[in-house]
């Protein structure tokens, strides 16, 4: 065989080559959580009763960030959240403001539709360390975090629901 009828075969193969990696990242961008996102809506939702209050008002504010490479922080805070009335803040004050906000850092894996965070730090210190699982749900331009159902100080079961809009 010459050169001449292996050269087509090399070409198309080399044309799958560098098109598969642009259509995995393409997919992976649609479906994953990877990338910039910008929060819109933290809410409780009661499961028995489905009645729904925002956590940290009607517009909080923050990011969360997942990269390819399977690490993630996000940080949000309240709307309304007041300034200390002096440059260091009295401890009612770093209450309140402790109060309206969350952060957490660590890595994530994937698996379908649940997305494993393992905490390296965290404002709710008793994640730290630990893996906690979600259900995301990439849909266009809109990630969708639910957690698993936990029990209020009430007692009544609920999950939280975070929306956010994707930055980049």
């Amino acid at each position: 065989m010459n050169t001449h009828t292996r050269l087509p075969g090399c070409i198309v193969s080399l044309g799958f080559l560098l098109f598969l990696p642009h259509a995995a990242i393409a997919k992976d961008k649609a479906t994953q959580p990877s990338g910039v996102w910008a929060v819109s809506s933290i809410v409780i939702r009661e499961v028995d009763s489905g009645a729904i209050r925002n956590l940290l008002g009607e517009k909080p504010v923050g990011h969360a960030i997942f990269t390819r490479g399977g690490h993630f922080v996000w940080g949000w805070v309240g709307d309304g959240r007041k300034s200390p009335a002096g440059p260091v803040a009295t401890d009612d004050e770093r209450v309140a403001l402790y109060q309206s906000l969350a952060f957490g850092t660590g890595s994530y894996r994937v698996e379908g539709s649940s997305v494993f965070l393992r905490y390296a730090s965290s404002w709710n210190q008793i994640w730290t360390g630990t893996e906690r699982k979600a259900e995301m749900q990439v849909s266009g331009k809109t990630l969708t975090w639910k957690s698993p159902p936990y029990k209020l100080p009430d007692g009544k079961d609920a999950i939280s629901v975070i929306t956010l809009e994707r930055k980049e």
